[in-house]
């Protein structure tokens, strides 16, 4: 502690200075005083060559946990965005101590809204003071972030709270603690261990860790009891709101920045659903979305990865289209994926048009037993079962993209002592000899000895199959990556029903491009008409295609109306009436969505409102 309040009284000195006007764009270090009065350490580096008019765009580079920022300005990633790589486009690059992590202060409370979201804030403030920052209003910097895990969780939280974020391209985020460490009430212990610094710890699976153990030693009190508790497979609900409160999950509804996803198909930690929850709640508000599947992640790529630079490219070009606001930069089609083959495939958005299933049935029993975990739940990927009831899909008839969420059903009938647990549903491919992203989902059973049914999704898969694979659905009594077993007995699976969905990327339409969705402005116009009044309603669109119907919904004092116009081609306009009851100050209020799913309002200030007299 003593060194780090040395470091942070020589840090705030650099920090008095760079309050100067500066000869040039220097790099430098200082101190941010945030919200509550914890210091932040922060790392400044100006462009390679000097901007026009002495100002540029600045990227906030977010850091990995538990690492501090990034202080290598001339360092390149191989497969991300390096320092060097953003400060030879043009732009300033900020880097950061999370707090609780490297020369900041405070604890780590794991990318919190309400403290490292917060955080974030002041850092902004900082920026928009440098003389080197280009600005778009006084104290509003134009300012975009990348960064990976940790440093993607930061993205989404301070684009949601703070508005002057311009884009942001998070690698490998999460979308709930709850549905990447705790789905359906099984803790991932594999993931939550290292997370917690408890996988060197004797006995930690067992309850034997203590608060004490937990690493880093500046991690918050509740979190080090989460970490506790979910280690044993034991988590409290308190811990389980604390897990929920830590994250984007809703916030995500209030991003207005341009969005680029990038997201690991093997990655056990956050997995694809957790990229596709975000890129689905941004679509709906109109946000500037795109969503990039690659073969990696937080484990690496079982196969040949390709292309390393190719996710370097694509965050490089979203932050020149967004930052620069330059509407010739082709950010390319809005959803990427690479499946098992590791070759690139392209659709116009996410999920793409289904082309059927491959189905499967299987039946049998399993016997539980207690620690039936393979590597006692510390693994960080699923491996093949040996103990399992198993499904056979069909192979498809020719080449086929198997892309999404696979479901299972089951039928079973069993006891157990406790009752309650969860069996484990993985696809395994059997000429490969591994399981299908290395993903395992929790399914939660009821060992009572009734019939029971359940169902669910399984975490997203990008396979290419043909006419020689070989899928298998397993339902097992452990995983690696997950608590251990701790009920001991035996289920029936009557019935083991699993679905692979399949993809039509042809029919897709590749190409289209990742851009805001159209928005037409609603144009109303209203007289008297008996004991009411005549509205006149209309929807224009400026861009093109704009084939689809558009559904106008009109409010009133009394009740809602709804109608339906077909959006012709051409002209590019949409148009309908109705004869609504108005007395008089009654006020009329117009929105409009288009094909069901496009708000054109009133987020997009096209709601009308009119009052009758």
């Amino acid at each position: 502690m003593p060194m780090r309040r040395a470091l942070i009284a020589v840090l705030a000195s650099v920090a008095a200075l760079t309050c100067l006007p500066a000869a040039g764009a220097q790099a430098r270090d200082a101190v941010v005083t945030s919200f509550d009065g914890t210091p932040i350490v922060v790392h400044f580096y100006g462009p390679l060559a000097a901007p026009p008019g002495g100002r540029a765009p600045t990227v906030v580079v977010g850091s990995t946990y538990p690492s501090p920022g990034d202080t290598r300005p001339d360092a390149d990633g191989s497969d991300r965005i390096g320092l060097a790589t953003l400060r030879r486009a043009g732009y300033n690059v900020l880097t950061f101590d999370p707090r609780g992590l490297g020369g900041s202060g405070g604890s780590v409370m794991f990318d919190s809204p309400a403290f490292e979201g917060r955080d974030m804030r002041s850092i902004v403030d900082f920026v928009a003071a440098q003389p080197e920052a280009l600005l778009d209003a006084p104290g509003d910097p134009r300012i975009g972030m990348s960064g990976t895990s940790y440093g993607a969780g930061i993205q989404y939280l301070a684009a949601a709270l703070d508005q002057r974020i311009d884009a942001i391209v998070p690698d490998m985020g999460w979308h709930s603690l709850v549905t990447a460490l705790a789905r359906d009430g099984a803790v991932k212990t594999g993931w939550l261990a290292p997370l917690c610094g408890l996988d060197g710890v004797a006995g930690a699976v067992d309850g034997k860790a203590g608060i004490g153990d937990v690493r880093p030693p500046t991690t918050g009190p509740a979190l080090k009891t989460a970490c506790v508790e979910g280690v044993a497979g034991s988590l409290s609900p308190a811990s389980r709101t604390w897990l929920a409160d830590h994250g984007p999950g809703g916030l995500i509804k209030q991003i207005r920045a341009p969005t680029l996803i990038t997201q690991g198909t093997s990655d056990t930690l956050f997995s694809l659903d957790e990229a596709a929850a975000n890129f689905a709640a941004l679509r709906s508000n109109g946000v500037p979305a795109k969503m990039i599947w690659y073969c990696g992640g937080h484990v690496a790529c079982p196969t040949n990865a390709g292309d390393p630079r190719h996710l370097a490219r694509a965050g490089l070009t979203w932050l020149n289209r967004w930052l620069r606001a330059d509407s010739s930069v082709d950010t390319g089609p809005a959803f990427e994926w690479q499946a098992d083959d590791t070759r690139w495939r392209a659709g116009p958005d996410f999920p793409l048009a289904t082309a059927g299933t491959l189905d499967a049935v299987g039946s049998g029993s399993l016997t539980i037993a207690a620690r039936d975990t393979p590597q006692r739940g510390l693994a960080r990927t699923s491996v093949p079962a040996s103990n399992a009831v198993e499904a056979r899909f069909p192979a498809p008839r020719g080449g086929a993209d198997v892309l999404g969420a696979p479901r299972v059903r089951l039928h079973y009938r069993g006891r157990a002592t406790p009752a309650r647990t969860h069996l484990y549903a993985q696809v395994l491919d059997a000429d490969a000899k591994r399981v299908a992203g290395g993903q395992a989902t929790p399914i939660p059973v009821t060992l009572d000895g009734r019939l029971r049914t359940v169902e669910r999704s399984l975490e997203s898969v990008a396979l290419r199959g043909g006419r020689s694979s070989s899928y298998r659905l397993q339902i097992s009594p452990g995983a690696a990556t997950y608590e251990l077993q701790r009920s001991r007995g035996r289920v029936s699976v009557y019935g083991a029903f699993g679905s692979l969905p399949l993809v039509d990327a042809r029919r897709s339409g590749h190409g289209a491009r990742a851009r805001t969705p159209p928005r037409p402005p609603i144009g109303v116009s209203m007289r008297r008409a008996g004991s009411g009044v005549r509205l006149a309603l209309s929807a224009r669109m400026s861009s093109r295609p704009c084939a689809g119907t558009v559904t106008f919904v009109v409010r009133t004092s009394r009740r809602p109306h709804v109608r339906n116009a077909t959006l012709r081609t051409d002209p590019c306009r949409a148009a309908t009436a109705l004869h609504v009851p108005a007395g008089r100050d009654t006020l009329v209020r117009v929105s409009a969505t288009f094909n069901g799913n496009r708000d054109l309002g009133p987020r997009a200030g096209r709601v009308v409102t009119r009052r009758v007299r």
